[in-house]
Formats: C-alpha cells, structure tokens, sequence
C-alpha cells in the first residue's frame, strides 16, 4: 500500500532549498504540487533573504533531479499568495504560472473527507542536512483545536527539519489531508526559544566588548565566542535530530485558493465595491 501512495506521489513533492551568495545551503522546505500552485509550510513568508531559491522534483530513486527550476529570492517573493498569509492559512502558495513544470503531476486534495484517530498516513519529503527524497509512515494520533477555533492533526511519524512543507497523505486513498509544519513541535519551538536566549544574550555583550581588558584579553570577547559555539552547536542539534510526532494544517480551506480567489478576498472587494 505504501509503495502504491509513493509510484502515485514522488513526482509531485519537490524541494524547496535557499542558497546565499557563496552557494551555501542556508534552509530546506518541502512542497508539493497541486493544480498552479506549489504548496508548502507558512514558514516560507518569513524566509530570510538569500540570493537564489531552487526547486527541484525527483524521480522514482528519490535522489536523481527529474526537474529543477531557480528563482532569485525577490522572484519568489512576488509569486507568494498574500491572502493566505493574511488569512493566517498555515500553509503557503507558490504559484507556478510560468515555470515549466509540464511533466510534474497535480497531487489531489480531500476536501470531503472525515478526520479519524488512528488512519494510516504517509508523508514524502526533505531532510535538511540530505538531498534526498523519503518516504514516511504513521497514523493520525490525535487533533488539537486552538483558542481561535484553528485545527491541527496531529500524527505519529519520524519528521526532521526540512519535512516542514511536506503532504500528508490519507493511505487509503492516495490523498493529501494536511501540511505538514515542523515548527508546530515542542521540539522547534523550545530550540526556537533557546536561540533567541543566546541572541539576547549576545546583544548585552555586545554593548560591553572593548570596555574591559584582562591581560590584554576582552573576557566579554570570549564570552561572545562561547554564545555564538553553543548557537552553532544547538543548530546542529536540531538539524539532525529526529521527532517521533509532528502536526498538520488541514487544508479544507485550500479549494478557496484553486478557484483562482479566496472567501476573505472576495468579502474584501465585495466591501470596497
């Protein structure tokens, strides 16, 4: 069943990496197709600005580039869905108007479909620190509903960073159900929580370099030397650690998108009119 939801879907899932002037690999988002847009995680509207983005699907190996596209930065930008990111979706639009991914298949979408405790799922995507394409396995665990009335699926599957992005996929009909959001884990938040420590930490010491001088050493100097080690080795950390449980948006709301303008946007012009 699970070899069925990959022969069916692999085409379609693609890398989303960010690369800096020197052609360093600086961050890796999984997205997938569906009709005129490449869907991914909201992490994406909040990327820090680099020189050139590439997307890149896969065949069937998971590890040999079937298509490749490069964008600049300020390209990618401009192609963002904004009501979606206004409409706080949790997943983010690509739109592909223009690039030549003829060959790639369109994912297909359950929007009428009933969320059940324990359905097999099956999620494709990305690891940060590899190239290549995977295969997951799990269930739906659980779901959770915020204040705001927003639902997420939980589920129970091995996710890294770099999965943030990826489809979540019903195993018993080969459909997507949900985004996946890495940053949705206690993991990613308390790593997110422990870096902006270390960065307010170096913004104190930084006001104080030059002002002590301990035989002819700055202590603060090494003090920042040490801030910016345990930054680097926290990253390293979380680029290779492994969560056993992760969360979804769900994406009944996507349908909106596909039909060319979405309900928030139509309310709007239908006000201004």
């Amino acid at each position: 069943m699970y070899r069925n939801v990959w022969d069916f879907c692999y085409r379609s899932v693609c890398s989303i990496c960010f690369y800096s002037e020197n052609g360093i690999k600086v961050n890796t988002l999984t997205g997938f197709l569906i009709e005129n847009y490449i869907v991914t995680d909201e992490s994406i509207y909040k990327a820090k600005s680099c020189n050139e983005v590439v997307i890149q699907f896969f065949h069937e190996n998971g590890y040999e580039v079937a298509h490749a596209v490069k964008i600049t930065f300020d390209e990618l930008n401009s192609r963002l869905n904004r009501v979606a990111e206004y409409d706080n979706e949790g997943f983010a639009l690509i739109s592909t108007d223009g690039l030549v991914l003829d060959q790639v298949p369109s994912l297909i979408p359950e929007f009428e479909y009933q969320n059940h405790i324990g359905t097999s799922i099956a999620i494709i995507g990305f690891h940060e620190d590899a190239s290549n394409m995977s295969l997951k396995k799990g269930i739906i665990s659980s779901f959770v509903k915020t204040e705001s009335g927003k639902k997420y699926i939980q589920f129970e599957a091995s996710i890294k960073q770099g999965n943030s992005g990826s489809p979540l996929i019903n195993i018993e009909t080969g459909k997507v159900i949900g985004v996946v959001g890495y940053k949705l884990s206690t993991f990613a938040n308390a790593y997110e929580a422990f870096k902006g420590i270390i960065d307010e930490n170096l913004r104190i010491l930084k006001k104080s370099e030059g002002k002590m001088n301990i035989m002819d050493i700055d202590p603060i100097q090494v003090l920042i030397a040490n801030q910016n080690q345990l930054k680097q080795i926290s990253r390293e950390f979380y680029k290779t650690a492994v969560i056993n449980y992760g969360f979804a948006n769900e994406i009944f709301t996507l349908r909106n998108y596909l039909s060319g303008i979405s309900e928030s946007k139509k309310a709007k012009e239908k006000v201004q009119d």
